[in-house]
């Protein structure tokens, strides 16, 4: 099948006359949300949506939101059930209706291949995520175990997890094409497993489903949310957890060649580098250097201890050493980001290192700071979008950024600009083949791999480390679309969704596609921060 990435109009063209209308802004908006469930955090004291008044509002029963998305060429409706507790778990129940008297052809949106992981629970306070739990035997808990046909009167979809820590009153739902900031977790007697139909209220058709087993969950993973950025144009580099920050400062910014005095425009990174520490619990940070391997090993062994030095000599300045004790250390040219083989390489190596193993004490921003470096490709305002023209034409427009919690949401909306049915060119080509990480490192192949800038600071979404892939190389998730490659009919829109680490105090960001191998790059700015 042939890909290609491509950007389209802004509101979803629906063709349905439908029992819901979908709203006008970003994924979280087009949710009709009903009940106690909203789409900001419930009135808890640290404003984290996790006491438990939104769940006394709800029946696990009840429907809290429901959430109109293209599938497979047609409208299908996601209705949301509350997360309901079931001793170490909560099963989460949504049923998937069309609008129409057809079949629909699932494809990947809530098909299999990605195991089960699109549709996921989070916790944006404790930086968390929790996947489908598993069996034995390696199959998802619940039913159906695999749809790839979604009958005309809909299905019942049923999904076991970890449950949250006791207290927890609402947690994220991350579905294709929309995240559910606070779904109720409540307690209460799991929904029947078939979806009711008519106005009687009886089971569809054949659906004859056994109740989920919740004896057979083996596994039920939880991951913890990192977050990777760079600041001032790549000079900080920051890979961050709810248990360490390490932050790589460019050799080549810190110092001339061959020397450990700071240069000139050190102090702008340095500064940049305490106030991420700064946000931190106590600990201590390790300060580590690095030279390529040009020159004599002992050589560099000693320049890259003086080069730590200095650069810990001018956090003391920044920061309380007696709550954040500087442990200067050098590494010479033995541990190598990258091999030393070209140029590029070896200046990524040329570089210091802070870690520090400690809690977040308080919310980390990243910072806003520099001008928004030049791009080739495609430029236009969210609102406006940008046209890409191939096989299929397509525009991608960017409504809103909206802020949940400490986090962002964004929202991609691709149209198909043509009036092609059941196409084989999908809008796949929305990320690169190699991930932001670097070597050893892999994302799936058709992630949503939008890059957000905020001045010349680039913001990569949440993600977690998923496995190992069939090389050894460490497999990780972002949390938001984890396959563009979708049907979209002539007219249509896709929703795709992300969610990213907060930027500083800004009223619009730029979102972009970066210009690397398998991706065709464009950049929407003046994309407005909401909420």
């Amino acid at each position: 099948m042939r890909v290609l990435s491509d950007p389209l109009t802004g509101a979803a063209a629906t063709r349905r006359t439908s029992r819901r209308a979908a709203g006008p802004l970003a994924a979280a908006l087009a949710v009709v949300l009903l009940g106690g469930c909203t789409g900001a955090p419930a009135s808890g004291e640290d404003g984290s949506g996790t006491t438990a008044q939104a769940a006394v509002r709800s029946a696990p029963g009840d429907v809290v939101a429901s959430v109109p998305l293209t599938v497979g060429g047609t409208e299908v409706t996601v209705d949301v059930h509350p997360l309901v507790r079931a001793g170490e778990h909560v099963v989460l129940t949504y049923d998937l209706v069309p609008d129409g008297e057809e079949d629909v052809r699932l494809g990947g949106r809530f098909g299999s291949e990605l195991r089960g992981e699109y549709v996921r629970l989070a916790d944006l306070r404790t930086k968390h995520v929790h996947v489908q739990a598993r069996s034995q035997e390696g199959e998802v808990v619940g039913s159906p175990q695999e749809l790839y046909r979604l009958p005309a009167p809909g299905v019942r979809v049923q999904r076991a997890f970890a449950a949250p820590a006791e207290g927890t009153g609402t947690m994220g739902v991350m579905l294709p094409g929309a995240y559910l900031e606070a779904v109720p977790v409540v307690d209460g007697e799991v929904p029947a497993p078939v979806l009711a139909t008519g106005d009687d209220g009886a089971p569809a058709a054949g659906g004859r489903v056994r109740p989920i087993d919740l004896e057979a969950v083996a596994e039920a993973p939880v991951h913890g949310l990192e977050s990777f950025t760079r600041e001032l144009s790549g000079a900080v580099d920051v890979l961050e957890s709810s248990e360490h920050v390490r932050i790589n400062l460019g050799g080549d910014v810190l110092f001339d060649s061959g020397s450990s005095s700071l240069g000139a425009e050190a102090l702008a990174v340095v500064e940049a580098a305490a106030a991420r520490l700064s946000t931190r619990a106590p600990g201590v940070v390790e300060v580590v250097g690095h030279t390529d391997d040009v020159g004599a090993a002992a050589t560099n062994q000693v320049l890259s201890e003086r080069r730590a030095q200095a650069v810990a000599d001018a956090l003391a300045g920044l920061i309380d050493t007696d709550r954040y004790e500087l442990r200067p250390s050098g590494r010479g040219e033995a541990q190598p980001l990258v091999p030393n083989t070209t140029e590029e390489n070896r200046a990524a190596n040329r570089r210091v290192v802070l870690t520090l193993t400690s809690g977040a004490a308080s919310g980390s921003q990243v910072g806003s700071a520099g001008e928004l470096p030049e791009f080739e490709g495609p430029v236009a305002t969210g609102t406006l979008g940008v046209e890409i023209d191939g096989v299929r034409r397509w525009r991608c427009t960017a409504p809103a950024v909206e802020r949940v919690g400490d986090s962002l949401l964004v929202t991609l909306d691709v149209t198909a600009l043509d009036d092609a049915v059941d196409s084989a060119i999908a809008p796949g080509a929305l990320s690169g083949i190699r991930s932001y990480r670097g070597e050893g490192t892999s994302v799936p192949r058709h992630v949503l791999g939008l890059t957000l800038m905020a001045g010349s600071s680039a913001v990569h979404p949440y993600d977690y480390l998923a496995g190992t892939g069939p090389e050894g190389e460490e497999v990780w998730h972002t949390l938001g679309e984890l396959d563009t490659l979708q049907r979209v009919d002539g007219g249509q829109t896709l929703r795709f969704v992300a969610v990213y680490p907060s930027v500083g105090d800004v009223e619009t960001v730029t979102l972009q596609l970066d210009d690397v191998l398998g991706a065709k790059p464009f950049r929407l700015t003046d994309v407005p921060v909401v909420g």
